[in-house]
């Protein structure tokens, strides 16, 4: 400091002391760093410097060692790679970043505790991505953003191939669509009668084919958002016919079907009431669309009432009883009842405690 040799590490050697300490490389000479010294406290301008001393980073210092205001780091040949503002060591307000020739890469803006704006930039100077604010922050989100208008904002991959839109009013997103590399649609997101409806896709032949819409309750969320409540989920085959639904109550799963490929209804299973009452009705189906089997279950998945199963015929093959449930939920079979498939009733069974069978006379055709 002032050209003399001054010890930084040791407390007593800086007592008192203010001015400029300027720490150097031993062999080259070559400047690393530069602190402000106030009455012995690292308090002020601070810069970093390369092995070659070329300037590398630059902000100031608060009392307490945090970085307090503008915050700059350097490429080698000069140029500005980052700036920041800084309150007490947070990031607050405006950070860009360039590349080494001064071409903007990304630009956001820090508030609240949080990341509330940013765009990035490909080599060609086309965004790539973008979270949008509530309310404008920056002239950069003004257009991007919508808050001029209602507007539809392209992102570019970094071949400058376009890989998703964007529409954007008033810092809102109403619709999104991605494309993937080969250019076809891979995902949409949109509001339709005040609920998100996300839709994912796959490429079967060179073209985007349906796989999966789900649709969520009305909310706060934003679109893109895949947390909450959903109303409807449905899955597709490869050409497109739907092969499952599923519908839901209070963020409770109450509906279900299934269908095969061949578009006949594979499975379909209902719930009704709640808690410990609710109870699900479960009917699954042949591939051409006969009933094969109609069961009940409790909250718990166990067994109860009437359970069925049926001949490819369509006539009742099998049809058993269980008990109510236990204070645990647990149920038991009680009766048994089978026919062939003429319809002769061939088994009549009282299913006891131990799991041995009681077996009635034989009865004639159901």
């Amino acid at each position: 400091m002032d050209g003399k040799p001054l010890n930084v590490s040791n407390g007593a050697e800086l007592a008192g002391k203010s001015g400029l300490v300027r720490c150097r490389e031993e062999d080259t000479g070559h400047l690393q760093r530069e602190q402000e010294l106030r009455n012995g406290k690292f308090i002020g301008q601070e810069r970093m410097f390369d092995r070659e001393g070329r300037l590398l980073r630059e902000r100031t210092v608060n009392e307490r060692g945090n970085s307090h205001g503008r915050v700059a780091e350097f490429w080698p040949n000069g140029q500005v790679r980052r700036e920041e503002t800084a309150d007490n060591g947070r990031t607050q307000g405006a950070v860009r970043r360039f590349d080494a020739t001064g071409r903007g890469e990304r630009v956001s803006f820090h508030g609240e505790g949080q990341e509330l704006f940013h765009v990035e930039y490909n080599s060609k100077g086309q965004p790539t991505r973008l979270l949008c604010p509530r309310s404008s922050v920056l002239p950069e989100d003004r257009k991007l953003c919508g808050f001029n208008g209602a507007t539809d904002t392209e992102l570019y991959a970094e071949s400058g191939a376009r890989s998703a839109q964007l529409r954007y009013d008033q810092g809102r997103l109403l619709s999104a669509t991605e494309w993937s590399s080969d250019g076809v649609v891979s995902a949409q997101q949109l509001v339709v009668d005040g609920r998100r409806v996300h839709k994912s896709f796959y490429t079967e032949g060179g073209k985007s084919v349906l796989r999966e819409e789900r649709v969520f309750t009305p909310d706060d969320r934003t679109l893109r958002d895949t947390r909450g409540q959903l109303f409807s989920a449905r899955r597709y085959g490869a050409s497109g016919q739907p092969i499952e639904q599923r519908g839901f109550a209070d963020g409770r799963e109450v509906q279900v079907e299934r269908w095969y490929l061949n578009g006949s209804l594979r499975e379909r299973s209902t719930v009704s009431g709640s808690g410990k009452d609710a109870r699900q009705l479960r009917e699954m189906y042949r591939d051409d669309g006969k009933l094969a089997r109609r069961e009940q279950l409790n909250a718990d998945q166990w067994r109860v009432g009437t359970q069925q199963a049926f001949h490819e015929n369509g006539r009742l093959a099998t049809e058993e009883q269980y008990s109510t449930p236990d204070a645990r939920g647990r149920t038991r079979l009680t009766a048994r009842k089978q026919w062939d498939e003429s319809g002769k009733l061939i088994a009549d069974d009282t299913i006891l405690e131990d799991g041995s069978r009681q077996r009635k006379a034989a009865g004639t055709d159901s």
